[in-house]
């Protein structure tokens, strides 16, 4: 059995069955935003609702394994981009903290010496 692609979920290999309704089901949208506006392209709206609102939850039964995979993946991706971002931007917060804290301190020594006089 040759699984392809899910158009909209691209990390989602789905069976030929399904990839025939799905494909059918996207020629239909893409041929209604056609008809509203000619110069339409690329995938309409409404299919990537239908795909999240209609066709996961009800085929998620024989896909779970693949969107359990790709949980997997998105949270070790999501653990890496936050280390980058910590390196990246980790100095420049430490920077910016230390500079409230000189000002507040400032600040509280100018309305100290205002209140005493």
């Amino acid at each position: 059995m040759l699984a392809r692609p899910h158009p909209a979920l691209g990390w989602l290999h789905i069976s030929p069955a399904d990839t025939r309704r799905v494909m059918d089901r996207l020629l239909a949208e893409r041929e209604a935003a056609l008809e509203v506006d000619p110069t339409f392209s690329g995938m309409p709206q409404s299919f990537i609702d239908w795909t999240w609102q209609t066709w996961l939850p009800s085929h998620l039964h024989r896909y779970e394994q693949q969107v359990q995979e790709h949980l997997s993946y998105l949270n070790f991706k999501i653990a890496e981009l936050n280390g980058d971002l910590e390196k990246a931007a980790g100095g420049i917060l430490d920077s910016r903290d230390e500079a409230v804290d000189l000002r507040d301190r400032l600040q509280r020594e100018l309305d100290a010496r205002e209140m005493a006089s």
